[in-house]
């Protein structure tokens, strides 16, 4: 479980879980977020193929216990195709090219969030590298829009470094993510071999998260 943290005050809270498909080495990926201080709630599902890439999603979003917008994408053919229903903007059918080969797809857990690090990789440290994807909302806290929207995520990889939060201690690699030009970075640790979430602080929104439980079955 991941904490949402405020003023050392938790905020919010999510819970995740990853299963890796042995026959392949894909996996898929869930989220359920809590944001007690907004009122939102947001269910994601994933599922990434052996290369990292999504393959297909799902994304709920609730404010104040009513629906705001349902999404499901999926990629195929050179494209991020999504089909969703919002409260402000009805029923959306979309296809989105992917030049890249759709190497992000963020619906704004932050265990998805973590997934840019795989699509950045550790070449070049300290300078900011482009990844191109779709997210679903260009606002912070992931509440509106709610359709694809091309986005591109500067990212810099900033060495390794070891990490103690409540869940222990790991051996990370730092990012730092420049969603937006007018947006200060935020700062993003992962383990080095699974890209899983660890802890990430951002300035702007005065707030840190933090892995506070994990369990590994065998």
């Amino acid at each position: 479980m991941i904490a949402y943290l405020r003023q050392g005050q938790e905020t919010g809270r999510e819970w995740f879980e990853r299963i890796t498909h042995t026959a392949t080495g894909a996996q898929s990926l869930r989220a359920f977020c809590e944001m007690d201080d907004v009122g939102l709630t947001r269910d994601v599902t994933y599922f990434l193929g052996r290369d990292g890439r999504p393959v297909d999603a799902f994304c709920r979003v609730t404010l104040d216990g009513d629906v705001k917008g349902t999404a499901l994408f999926l990629q195929e053919d050179g494209a991020f195709e999504c089909e969703a229903r919002t409260v402000d903007l009805g029923r959306v059918s979309q296809r989105l090219p992917t030049p890249e080969g759709g190497r992000y797809l963020g619906l704004h857990p932050l265990v998805g969030d973590a997934l840019a690090a795989v699509a950045r990789g550790t070449s070049s440290p300290g300078e900011f590298l482009p990844v191109q994807g779709v997210t679903n909302s260009i606002s912070p806290n992931g509440d509106q829009g709610l359709v694809a929207v091309p986005v591109t995520i500067d990212v810099a990889y900033q060495g390794e470094e070891e990490v103690t939060v409540r869940a222990g201690t790991f051996a990370t690699r730092r990012y730092a993510l420049r969603w937006s030009p007018e947006w200060p970075a935020p700062d993003l640790w992962v383990t080095e071999a699974e890209a899983l979430f660890v802890k990430l602080c951002w300035e702007m929104v005065d707030a840190a998260y933090e892995l506070v439980e994990l369990r590994r079955d065998a």
